[in-house]
């Protein structure tokens, strides 16, 4: 059940400290409260309760600003809960009438209250907060302009102009046009990711192959004559042999290189023989199906590198398990190359908007 609250905040003078005094105007809780639209907000919470059964669920102002606080600090769920319980600024941002000492939920609290709000939801909390600024802004330049006499006014009401022109895109500005100053900067988030070496993801792609076949021969006793014949122990041997030197020469890893990878040939060439004799990929768990696929991948480019004699090519593989990981080139001192996604950040007349492909549950204020 939810019950609708009203969102009108308390004045400063109003919220009440048991040890006096009043609270900062220039505090920044104290000035995110106005920069919220807390009546929107609340019109998209509410829907999700229903309005006569089950006891009543925090508000809106205490859901999302308890996430807000949580995710602007970098904190845990417990230490949110501390930090509102312990500030008067922050307990003032969420609409409390007064300063209490009392936790207002439990920690485990906070896992519903991420579930409550959709990325659809955070971005458009977004555009509502960014919209809530420009308002402010231009109440101010208003403000400034009426208190100036005429000939400031006219003067400083140019420069005021300027500013806005910066911030809020014209109402005759022509259709389809750009607008606006736009910058762009990409960086790399790192993976907890073993080193890749094509030697040492060729052997992994044996294993898996043969981890596979062992599983498709085991659905029917006439599927084991598909079973590649090559000694096993031998080729992790092979494998081995090179592996275990600290620098090897380049003509023993590419012949190494070339043993690994006839015998993936031989693994997916045995595999694609019992899926024609019937066997079912189907009943394969899910982490080995989309192993296998990475694996056909690695041996086609492995093949395309070791014919055409090239050392590079494109969305290459270095791990079998998160085939999105890409190689980046950072030129650092501690690592030259990076493996990890790629993200993108874009500022715009001083929004950021985050380009990772999936939407950031950070709101910029």
């Amino acid at each position: 059940m939810y019950r609708r609250h009203n969102n009108g905040q308390i004045s400063i003078k109003e919220f009440h400290l048991p040890f006096g005094g009043t609270l900062d105007p220039e505090n920044r809780w104290v000035q995110l409260e106005g920069l919220i639209p807390w009546d929107e907000l609340e019109e998209t919470y509410a829907p999700q309760f229903s309005a006569t059964i089950g006891a009543p669920a925090k508000s809106v102002r205490m859901a999302f600003g308890a996430l807000y606080i949580k995710q602007k600090l970098g904190l845990t769920d417990e230490e949110t809960v501390h930090q509102i319980r312990e500030n008067a600024y922050i307990q003032f941002f969420l609409g409390f009438a007064g300063y209490t000492a009392k936790a207002p939920f439990d920690a485990s609290m906070m896992v519903h209250f991420r579930k409550r709000f959709s990325d659809e939801d955070l971005r458009r909390i977004n555009e509502l907060v960014v919209q809530r600024g420009k308002e402010i802004l231009l109440e101010a330049l208003a403000q400034t302009a009426d208190d100036d006499d005429h000939d400031d006014r006219d003067s400083s009401g140019g420069g005021a102009q300027l500013e806005l022109d910066a911030l809020i895109k014209p109402a005759d500005w022509p259709e389809g046009k750009n607008w606006g100053t736009l910058t762009i900067d990409a960086s790399c988030t790192p993976a907890d990711i073993t080193y890749p070496r094509d030697l040492k993801l060729l052997n992994e792609a044996r294993t898996t192959t043969e981890r596979v076949i062992d599983n498709l021969c085991s659905q029917s006793s006439g599927f084991r004559r598909h079973r590649p014949r090559y000694d096993r122990g031998l080729a992790r041997a092979h494998f081995l042999r090179v592996a275990k030197q600290k620098r090897p020469r380049r003509r023993k890893v590419k012949a190494s290189i070339k043993h690994q990878l006839g015998y993936v040939r031989q693994n997916l060439k045995a595999i694609d023989a019992l899926i024609d004799c019937g066997a079912r990929l189907s009943e394969l768990k899910r982490h080995w199906w989309q192993k296998l696929l990475a694996c056909s991948e690695l041996e086609r480019q492995q093949s395309l590198l070791l014919d055409s004699r090239t050392n590079s090519i494109p969305d290459r593989l270095v791990n079998l398990v998160q085939t999105h990981i890409r190689p980046m080139v950072r030129g650092k001192a501690r690592a030259a190359v990076e493996f990890g996604a790629k993200i993108s950040v874009s500022v715009q007349n001083g929004v950021c908007v985050q380009g990772s492909g999936r939407p950031t549950a950070r709101m910029q204020a």
